[in-house]
């Protein structure tokens, strides 16, 4: 089977989450020998994917989001045409508003957008754009059950044709070594992701300071600079509070292994990989009670309250989190990259 992927997404600085769970699992494609892979998007895929079968990048020019939104509209249809694809993989909710004579599969990781999670200018184009990919697709992929039911419930489609993928935990969370250190805090809690509202660090951040003449740790705050299409907030670091930003992953690896707790009160998320990274490497977690969630993390972690404050500090004044390595580890141990490439496979085989 012949698949081509729009890969627009997958050249941007400092990706988050979702940009990079799909660019794994076309890695994952590629490595398998029933399939042949074409990437459409920036020629500087070819260096990070050099075993793909192909990568076109006619007409690609910019990085510039603005740019790749026109681009995937108007040429990428055309060099789909142009090719002997089998079927379609748009990974980021990213399908062409029109035909382009092969079956298209689309991911749709989660609707914040469109529920106003989103800056105003990300929110028009994904209300507009989002219903027309999801019309002009075969299938639609998402990556849990709670996913489902909203792309259900806010986007043209019908329940049969979404099909939930989980995503995987990468193996270099569960192998033992490839840490790298970094300028840490002998005790300190973590979390991990962007400093986006929706992901509620403006509440973690209160709690905590609430309470921290209470406790030993430091509060440490891993991510990526927010994108300009995205609602935003800034964090000011001090004494107290670590801000190092978007880290490679042997330091991230570090700083999962070394944390007293992983904390994770987001108020809104389709899946929620960076807990399941914080339990591969053993680390207890404090996750929010809502959205994915417990659904994902399946009475693995300690739940609280997104919305009230104490009930955050609270959570983190406790001696009682659930520190045994083994069950965490075990549970992450579940979502494999194999597994969900194996799914995919099977549904994009589906539809060709």
């Amino acid at each position: 089977m012949r698949i081509g992927v729009n890969a627009r997404t997958f050249s941007v600085d400092e990706p988050g989450g979702s940009v990079q769970s799909m660019r794994k699992i076309t890695r994952e494609l590629i490595q398998r020998d029933d399939v042949s892979v074409v990437l459409y998007g920036n020629s500087c895929l070819s260096g990070e994917f050099p075993n793909a079968t192909q990568v076109h990048s006619g007409g690609f020019f910019s990085n510039s989001p603005f740019f790749g939104v026109l681009w995937e509209r108007t040429v990428l249809p055309m060099l789909v045409d142009a090719d002997e694809i089998d079927v379609l993989l748009c990974p980021n909710g990213n399908a062409p508003p029109v035909g382009v004579g092969v079956p298209i599969v689309t991911y749709v990781h989660d609707v914040n957008a469109l529920k106003g999670m989103s800056s105003w200018v990300h929110q028009i184009y994904r209300r507009t754009m989002v219903p027309l990919g999801v019309r002009n697709s075969e299938a639609i992929v998402t990556v849990s059950e709670f996913s489902k039911g909203e792309i259900v419930d806010h986007l043209p489609v019908d329940p049969e044709d979404v099909h939930v993928v989980y995503n995987g935990v990468d193996e270099f969370f569960l192998q033992d070594g490839g840490s790298e250190p970094m300028d840490l805090p002998d005790d300190y809690f973590l979390y991990v992701g962007a400093m986006n509202p929706r992901k509620n660090v403006r509440r973690l951040v209160d709690a905590y300071t609430q309470i921290h003449d209470e406790i030993d740790q430091k509060l440490v705050l891993i991510g990526p600079r927010n994108k300009s299409m995205f609602k935003t907030m800034d964090v000011e670091a001090s004494e107290n509070i670590i801000t190092p930003g978007f880290v490679p992953r042997p330091q991230l690896k570090y700083a999962y292994e070394n944390a007293d707790a992983f904390l994770f009160p987001s108020l809104y998320e389709g899946f929620g990989l960076p807990p399941l990274e914080a339990m591969a490497c053993g680390t207890p977690v404090i996750a929010a009670n809502s959205s994915s969630l417990p659904e994902i993390l399946d009475g693995h972690a300690t739940f609280v309250d997104p919305y009230c404050t104490e009930d955050i500090e609270d959570a983190l004044c406790d001696n009682d989190l659930n520190d045994n390595e083994d069950d965490l580890v075990c549970h992450s141990n579940k979502f494999t990259w194999d597994d969900s490439t194996d799914q995919l496979f099977k549904i994009l085989t589906n539809y060709c």
